[in-house]
């Protein structure tokens, strides 16, 4: 094993002072890092084990000589691509890739302690070859990472959140349009870049991430710096240390053209349900309508000639009334709330009494706001089968007894929360189910989010917001 050998100093540069000199020593032939004594000429006066290794020569070989004689420098000054940061990490240091005798090459960062004593100089040397490898490989994954945001246009953010300040990835910039000035800025700055029906639902959603570190996955609209509208999918997640929340981390994707095509479709599909429902209305149900007041007659009229006929007959026109009721039920659930009787506010009557009639769940419909804001078309119904949906999962699942809904309409935005008194959802055991992605993605679609808890004294909470502006 080498030992830290440390070289008697050149008999043309002797350090007078002898307790000087001794120090001087023992914190040279102490040290892991390269360690070297200079005279005013740059001579080198000593030089520690790791000293001569960096230098590709023997002590003796090197001690007498000037410290650029030994070595070649084939770069200094500022690290390469790639390389460790020097002044971050070793002080105001000199980057420097050194051709060796065998010609080697070192990468070292040296660092000068001037006057460490009369005319000496300590130069301290680490090799940082190996930091240098992997600090190449990680710029290759960033530009790496870089390139595929720009591709696939996904930029990204992050919260500092005792700063209360956002920070953007470059292609975040581009996305957004604007310049490297506004790269990094205040959070309640930032909220200007969103629509001013989006603008409400991002606000909420990142206050809840602040507070909470819930994360959320929205489709939101923004107007960029140059004031074009796009829609963004916004992912949001949180860190958090010692159960303290550090930050807040997102990604966006621009999806404006996949929105355009969903509308499409989502329209297409809308015309279609209408017509199927319309049909089951109109065709099938007055069909099975007749039908049933045919067989009333006959039975009826056969009531006096065989009465085991007429009882048959009356059964048949019993279950042809039955199945009448069934397909305008399937009918109304395929129309468009906004075509059926009542707009929404019908619907969840209807649905409320179908339900408590089904299942003897006592439920209450509260409305507040401006009846003029309740939304209508995809909106009324995204709202109405989030209701649905909230009160299927807590009969079947939470053995809810009573179900309140309530429905608030704003000017820029509405609400619906569906509460009940059954079971209490646990967050953290749950795994979430079609029914709740299903209810998820379709406020996403339409630039709102759900949110669901559990309610502190039982029962669980479903919340629905939806922008104002909401496809029609």
């Amino acid at each position: 094993m080498a030992s830290s050998k440390v070289i008697q100093p050149a008999p043309q540069a002797g350090i007078k002072s002898a307790p000087v000199r001794a120090a001087l020593r023992a914190l040279v032939g102490g040290s892991f890092d390269g360690m070297v004594l200079l005279d005013r000429q740059d001579r080198i006066v000593e030089a520690n084990v790791p000293a001569s290794r960096l230098l590709g020569r023997s002590p003796e070989d090197i001690t007498g000589k000037r410290f650029r004689d030994v070595v070649k420098v084939r770069h200094r000054r500022g690290p390469r691509e790639g390389a460790v940061p020097v002044d971050a990490r070793y002080g105001a240091g000199i980057f420097l890739t050194l051709e060796r005798r065998d010609k080697s090459l070192v990468e070292i960062v040296a660092r000068d302690v001037r006057n460490a004593a009369p005319g000496i100089c300590i130069r301290i040397l680490r090799d940082v070859t190996a930091e240098g490898s992997v600090m190449e490989e990680l710029e290759k994954k960033t530009r790496l990472l870089e390139e595929s945001e720009r591709v696939g246009r996904i930029g990204a953010w992050e919260i500092d959140i005792k700063a209360g300040i956002v920070m953007r990835t470059l292609e975040m910039c581009r996305m957004m349009e604007i310049t490297t000035v506004h790269q990094t800025e205040t959070i309640e700055d930032s909220y200007r870049y969103y629509t001013e029906s989006s603008r409400p639902i991002i606000r909420e959603a990142m206050v809840a991430a602040m507070a909470r570190g819930t994360p959320y996955d929205l489709e939101l609209e923004m107007v960029t710096g140059q004031g074009n509208r796009v829609w963004i999918r916004e992912v949001c997640c949180a860190t958090i240390r010692n159960n303290r929340l550090v930050s807040l981390f997102g990604i966006a994707q621009d999806i404006t053209e996949r929105r355009r095509l969903a509308e499409l479709v989502a329209d297409a599909a809308n015309q279609e349900r209408a017509r199927l429902g319309a049909d089951l209305h109109d065709g099938l149900g007055q069909d099975l309508t007749g039908l049933a007041l045919l067989l009333r007659s006959a039975a009826t009229r056969a009531e006096s000639d065989c009465r085991s006929l007429a009882r048959e007959l009356g059964e048949l026109a019993t279950l042809a009334s039955k199945a009448v009721q069934t397909t305008r039920a399937m009918a109304h659930g395929m129309l468009p709330v906004g075509l059926s009787d009542g707009g929404l506010t019908g619907a969840l009557q209807r649905l409320s009494h179908s339900t408590h009639a089904a299942f003897g769940v006592a439920i209450t419909v509260r409305y507040r706001g401006n009846p003029q804001f309740r939304p209508n078309g995809m909106a009324a119904e995204t709202i109405y089968r989030v209701a649905q949906e909230a009160i299927t999962n807590a009969v079947k699942h939470g053995h809810s007894k009573r179900i309140s809904l309530f429905v608030h309409t704003r000017e820029n935005q509405t609400i619906l929360i569906v509460s009940n008194d059954g079971e209490r959802i646990d967050l953290n055991r749950v795994t979430e189910g079609m029914g709740f992605q299903i209810m998820k993605y379709r406020a996403r679609m339409l630039g709102g989010w759900v949110d669901i808890r559990p309610v502190q004294k039982g029962g669980t909470r479903v919340r629905c917001v939806l922008p104002r502006n909401a496809i029609g």
